[in-house]
């Protein structure tokens, strides 16, 4: 622990969010999203070996893409959070969807981790995004997996040789 692991880790998410941030740019697409910047510092710095690896990190978010979207789906269907809370209208209909949609989706999205052991909190973040009208179309529920997948491959073929090249990988994981 110390200013050595601090800055190693610190590279390592510049690592991964650069390379999720250049391909957001090259197509235009929301290949970075915000529930993104928890999973790339759980792998940056091995906070917990529950939480990382492939089949934790992209089957979480999996899990939760897809329980959000049904959430969507079934209670909030065309709302979008942000609209909803703009107008800003005490007991609206439309802000007690997304709300009843958000609620949904954490509980199947927790249960879904638990039962299949996949255990990575980052995921809630993106069961919420999805559930809340953020990213809720089958198509971004795709992207949302994709994106995860490639920042776990790009976390196991660059992130962890230049680690082993330059020495950045962080000695305590916390």
């Amino acid at each position: 622990m110390g200013l050595r692991d601090d800055v190693s880790a610190g590279i390592n998410v510049a690592l991964h969010v650069t390379m999720l941030g250049g391909l957001a740019w090259v197509t235009g697409q929301p290949i970075l999203f915000p529930s993104l910047g928890p999973s790339a510092y759980l792998l940056a710095t091995g906070e917990n070996p529950r939480a990382e690896g492939a089949y934790h990190v992209v089957g979480g978010h999996a899990i939760a893409a897809v329980a959000g979207l049904a959430t969507y789906v079934v209670f909030a269907d065309g709302l979008v959070s942000v609209d909803a809370f703009e107008a800003g209208t005490p007991f609206s209909p439309a802000v007690g969807r997304l709300v009843l949609s958000g609620l949904v989706a954490m509980v199947l999205t927790t249960i879904g981790m638990l039962w299949s052991n996949t255990n990575h909190p980052a995921a809630c973040a993106t069961t919420l995004i999805v559930a809340l009208g953020l990213m809720s179309t089958p198509l971004a529920v795709v992207l949302i997996v994709v994106s995860v997948a490639l920042l776990v491959a790009f976390h196991g073929v660059v992130v962890e040789r230049v680690q082993a090249r330059y020495g950045v990988e962080p000695t305590d994981p916390r």
